[in-house]
C-alpha cells in the first residue's frame, strides 16, 4: 500500500508549505529562462540543481527588470514598475518577497552570498535605459556595460563558488565584452527606436551622423565606426582570457561557455561586414549548445577575428 499524506494542506507544517512555495517560485524562474531561449540557458544547462536554480533566479530577475525598460508589451508607468522591482529586491533580501522571482532570488542570495549592491548596480543600468541617459564618451558606455552585464557575471562566479579578485576582474571584462557585442548586434534596432549606445564623441570623430544609424544607412564611415566597437569587444574578450585563473578554469567553464557563444556572434558580425541593419543576428540553438559543450569539455576555442582596418581616427584599447 502506498504512503498517504494524512495532513490536509491547511494543517501541514509551515516549513513544508514554504518549501512548496519556493519550489513553485523556482519552477517559475526556470520557465522564464526556457521561454527566452537565450544563450544563458545554453551555457548553464549542465549545472547541479541548486546552482542551476540560483542562476535561473538571477536570469529571471534581470529579464523582468530589462523588460520594464524596453519591452513594448509592458503597460503602465515604467518608472513606477521599476520602483516596485527595486522594492521587491529589498524584500527578497529581507525574506518578505511576494513575486515568485523575488522569492527564488532571496533563496539564491542566502545560499550563495550574493551581494545586494550588485543587483542595485544592475537596476541602475536599467534606470539609465528608462530615462535615456546620454552616452557621451566610451567611459559612459563602459559603465553602462558594467551595470547591465558585468554585474551578472559577478553574480554567476559567486554561484560557481569562485571568490578570487582575479576571477571577479575576469567576470567584469567578460561582461563588458558580451555587452559590447550586444550593442553592435542591436545597433540598427536600437537606433530605429531612438536609442544610440555608441558614444557621441566616437560618432563625431568617425564623422557619422546619428541619422545614418537611425535610418540604417551603411556607409564606409559607419562600417569603420562599427569596426571600432568590434575591436573594443575583441580586446575585452582577450583581456578576460588573460585574467582567467588557471586554478579556477574548471569551475568557470560555464562562464567561458557564455563567452564562446558571444565571441562566435562577434565573428559572424565581422564576417558579414557588420551588416547590423538587417535585423538582429542570432546564433542557432544547436550552435549555442555545441559551443557550450566545447567549453564544458575544456576543448580549445579559436580567438575572435580582429577587424584589421588602417585608420588614424582611433586606437582601440581596454579602458577600465
Amino acid at each position: 500500500m502506498g504512503r498517504r499524506n494524512l495532513w490536509p494542506a491547511r494543517e501541514r507544517p509551515m516549513a513544508e508549505r514554504r518549501r512548496a512555495t519556493l519550489r513553485n517560485a523556482q519552477d517559475h524562474c526556470a520557465d522564464v529562462v526556457r521561454r527566452a531561449d537565450s544563450s544563458f540557458a545554453a551555457a548553464f544547462w549542465m549545472f547541479p540543481r541548486e546552482q542551476r536554480r540560483a542562476l535561473h533566479a538571477i536570469y529571471a530577475f534581470c529579464r523582468l527588470a530589462d523588460d520594464i525598460a524596453d519591452d513594448p508589451s509592458v503597460r503602465g508607468d515604467r518608472r513606477l514598475l521599476l520602483d516596485r522591482w527595486q522594492a521587491e529586491l529589498a524584500a527578497a533580501y529581507c525574506g518578505r518577497a511576494r513575486h515568485p522571482v523575488g522569492m527564488a532570488l532571496g533563496d539564491a542570495a542566502r545560499r550563495f552570498e550574493l551581494p545586494e549592491a550588485v543587483f542595485a548596480d544592475l537596476l541602475a543600468g536599467v534606470e539609465s535605459d528608462l530615462i535615456g541617459e546620454p552616452i557621451e564618451c566610451f567611459e559612459d558606455l563602459r559603465r553602462y556595460c558594467y551595470r547591465v552585464a558585468s554585474t551578472v557575471g559577478l553574480l554567476v562566479v559567486r554561484v560557481l563558488g569562485v571568490r578570487s579578485e582575479r576571477a571577479l576582474d575576469y567576470a567584469e571584462c567578460m561582461g563588458i565584452a558580451v555587452q559590447l557585442t550586444n550593442v553592435l548586434r542591436d545597433v540598427g534596432d536600437d537606433a530605429a527606436s531612438g536609442r544610440i549606445y555608441l558614444a557621441r564623441e566616437d560618432l563625431e570623430r568617425m564623422r557619422v551622423a546619428p541619422e545614418l544609424l537611425k535610418t540604417g544607412q551603411m556607409t564606409e564611415d559607419v562600417r569603420l565606426l562599427l569596426a571600432l566597437y568590434a575591436e573594443r569587444a575583441r580586446l575585452y574578450y582577450e583581456r578576460a582570457a588573460d585574467l582567467l585563473p588557471p586554478e579556477e578554469r574548471g569551475r568557470l567553464r560555464p562562464a567561458e561557455a557564455m563567452g564562446r557563444i558571444y565571441r562566435s556572434l562577434l565573428d559572424e558580425l565581422h564576417a558579414q561586414g557588420f551588416s547590423c541593419f538587417d535585423g538582429a543576428l542570432r546564433i542557432s540553438r544547436g550552435r549555442r549548445l555545441a559551443l557550450a559543450a566545447g567549453a564544458w569539455l575544456g576543448l580549445p576555442s579559436s580567438r575572435p577575428t580582429s577587424p584589421v582596418i588602417a585608420t588614424d581616427r582611433w586606437t582601440p584599447r581596454v579602458e577600465r
